[in-house]
C-alpha cells in the first residue's frame, strides 16, 4: 500500500507516533530517534513514494508540512547527514539489520504501514475487486452485495423511517403527486447514518475511482440523504446527475452510492438505468425514454448491498407497485477539485454570522450563505 493523499499521510503519521509512544518505553534511545523530526520527514517521503533526496521539492509545500506535523523542513544536507549516521556498533539496532538511521527508519516504516493498513482496511474492502471495477467501468454502475447483515439493515431502515415520520409535515416532498420524500442533512440528524460515509469499503472505492495525480484529497461529500418512494410511486424521467454544460467532460465528477436496507426489485421501484450511457457524454432528452426503452435495466439489488453509479449515467426511479415504502439512503461524492473551484475560501464557514447578515441578500447568495437549504434541513439530533 502507498499513501495516496496528505490526509491519509497525516492519519498514518499520527498512528506511527502513537505506536512508538506506547511500544518503545523501555528503549528510549530508539524511541527518540524514530520520533525525531528528521525521521518523521523521511517516513513521510517514503510513504508517498518519494526519495529523501527529493526533499527540496517539498520546501514550500504547506500541505506536506501540515500532514507530517512539522513546522519547517531542514536543508537536504542535514537530512542526508542524519540518515547516514552509522549504527552498526550499537547493540540496540543490530537486530534490525540496520547499518544507519536510514535502514532503521525503512524497517519501521514498512512495519507501521502494514499495521496502519490492517487498521484501515478489512475483508469488506475485498468486495471491490477487478470484476466489480470492470463492471462499473463498462456499465457506469455496479451492485456490491453483502456489505451489511440483516440486523444492521433493519436497524438503519428503522432510523430512516423514524426521521421520515418526523418530517411528514414540514419536510421535502417532490414528484408528480408530491408524495416522494427526501430527508436532507441526515448527518446532523443521525450519527449511525452519518458514519456510513466513512466505512472502509466506501473510502477504498471512492479513493480508487476518484484517484488522480495529486496528494490532495480526491473527493468530498456533496449530499447524504434519505429517499423514500411510496406505494404506487410512479416512474420518473431519465436524467443524469451533472450540473455542468455540454459537452460533458469524460472525467469523473460525481459518484452516487445507494445504501440498500431492503431488497430492490422491479416491483418496488429499483433504480432504472441505461448501461453504458455514461460514455455518451451528454444529457438525455425527453424523447430518449422511448428511444432507449428496450435497453433500460433495473438495478436489482439484494438487502445489505450498495449500488454505485457515476453521475454521467442516465437513470431514473422505477415504479413502486408494491404495498410498502421503498427506503433508500443516497450519498453523493464529488471530485475534490469541484470544492476547490467553488470554495477556495469557505465563506459560509469563515465569515461570522453577524458580519454575513450585514450584507445584501445578493452578496450573501454569492457567498453561498443560502446554498443547500431545503425543506427539512433544520438542525435535529437523535
Amino acid at each position: 500500500m502507498n499513501i495516496k493523499s496528505y490526509s491519509q499521510l497525516n492519519e498514518a503519521i499520527i498512528f506511527y507516533k502513537n505506536y512508538f509512544l506506547k511500544s518503545l518505553n523501555k528503549n528510549l534511545k530508539l524511541k527518540k530517534i524514530l520520533l525525531n523530526d528528521l525521521s518523521i520527514i523521511t517516513t513521510g517521503l517514503i510513504w508517498i513514494d518519494s526519495k529523501p533526496n527529493n526533499l527540496s521539492d517539498f520546501q514550500s509545500n504547506r500541505y506536506f508540512l501540515n500532514a507530517i506535523q512539522i513546522k519547517k523542513l531542514p536543508f537536504d544536507d542535514q537530512l542526508k547527514k542524519f540518515l547516514k549516521t552509522d549504527v552498526k556498533s550499537d547493540k540496540n539496532f543490530t537486530k534490525y539489520k540496520a547499518k544507519n538511521y536510514k535502514d532503521l527508519i525503512l524497517f519501521f516504516s514498512k512495519l507501521i504501514l502494514k499495521e496502519f493498513e490492517k487498521k484501515n482496511f478489512n475483508k469488506k474492502t475485498k468486495l471491490w475487486n477487478l470484476k466489480a471495477k470492470n463492471s462499473f467501468l463498462k456499465n457506469g454502475y455496479v451492485v456490491i452485495p453483502n456489505v451489511f447483515n440483516d440486523n444492521e439493515c433493519n436497524k438503519l431502515r428503522n432510523i430512516c423511517l423514524k426521521l421520515s415520520k418526523k418530517e411528514n409535515k414540514n419536510g421535502y416532498f417532490y414528484g408528480f403527486n408530491n408524495d416522494f420524500q427526501r430527508v436532507y442533512n441526515v448527518i446532523n440528524k443521525s450519527k449511525e447514518l452519518g458514519e456510513l460515509i466513512d466505512i472502509p469499503l466506501i473510502n477504498y472505492i471512492m479513493n480508487d475511482l476518484f484517484n488522480r495525480d495529486t496528494f490532495h484529497d480526491k473527493y468530498t461529500l456533496s449530499s447524504h440523504h434519505i429517499n423514500i418512494i411510496p406505494p404506487g410511486g410512479s416512474e420518473h424521467k431519465l436524467h443524469s446527475d451533472l450540473a455542468v454544460p455540454e459537452p460533458i467532460p469524460d472525467w469523473l465528477i460525481r459518484m452516487n452510492v445507494n445504501f440498500i436496507f431492503e431488497d430492490y426489485n422491479e416491483s418496488n421501484g429499483a433504480t432504472i438505468c441505461l448501461p453504458g450511457s455514461h460514455k455518451f457524454l451528454k444529457k438525455p432528452k425527453p424523447s430518449d425514454d422511448l428511444k432507449f426503452h428496450k435497453r433500460l435495466v433495473s438495478m436489482i439489488a439484494p438487502k445489505g448491498s450498495i449500488a454505485i453509479w457515476t453521475g454521467h449515467l442516465w437513470h431514473k426511479s422505477g415504479n413502486n407497485s408494491s404495498s410498502k415504502h421503498r427506503v433508500g439512503l443516497l450519498t453523493c461524492f464529488v471530485a475534490s477539485y469541484m470544492a476547490e473551484i467553488a470554495l477556495e475560501e469557505n465563506h459560509p464557514k469563515i465569515i461570522k454570522k453577524k458580519q454575513m447578515l450585514k450584507y445584501s441578500k445578493n452578496i450573501q447568495k454569492l457567498l453561498l450563505n443560502f446554498h443547500g437549504f431545503k425543506d427539512g434541513h433544520e438542525v435535529r439530533h437523535d
